[in-house]
Order: C-alpha cells, then structure tokens, then sequence
C-alpha cells in the first residue's frame, strides 16, 4: 500500500514540475512577444509555442534551457537570442 502512494507522490510532483516548466515557458514568451513576432512563431500565441517547445524537446530539455535563461539574464547576456537561436534550431529540425 505504501508503494502506491509513494508513486502516486511521485507523478503529482512529476506533474507540479511540467506544469511549473510550462508556466515559466509561456511568462518568457509573453515578456518577449514583440521579439518574437519576427521569428517563424510570430503568429502564434504564448502557449501555443510553449506546447509545441515541450512536445519537440520534451520537459528535461525543457528545464535546461529554462536554467540557462536564467544564467544568462543574471550574467546580462541576451537571453532572446539564444531562445530565438533554439527556434531556428527546431525549424531547421
């Protein structure tokens, strides 16, 4: 008994954690919309690109580029840049 609630722990932190990932996602689009409109996703809303980057890259990789948008800002590098450079990467995919 205590193996399923153990898992059952697990998948709704599994499912806070995807469901931070995409928040944090979709605030970054939503702070950069006018950057972002001159790239192929212009068109297309917050969650719209924050559900297409997930079922492209899946939420590990997700969480990695979330975290080096996070060094990069605090190092005042050009955060928009590199997420544009990911959108091109995944056009080009």
């Amino acid at each position: 008994m205590s193996s399923i609630v153990g898992f059952e722990s697990v998948v709704r932190m599994m499912m806070l954690e995807s469901t931070e990932l995409k928040r944090q996602l979709r605030s970054f689009c939503r702070r950069n919309r006018t950057a972002l409109k001159y790239t192929y996703v212009g068109e297309y809303s917050a969650e719209e690109i924050t559900e297409m980057i997930i079922e492209n890259l899946g939420s590990e990789e997700v969480k990695r580029i979330l975290n080096d948008i996070e060094i990069i800002h605090r190092r005042g590098g050009n955060t928009v840049t590199y997420f544009m450079l990911i959108l091109e990467g995944l056009k080009a995919a």
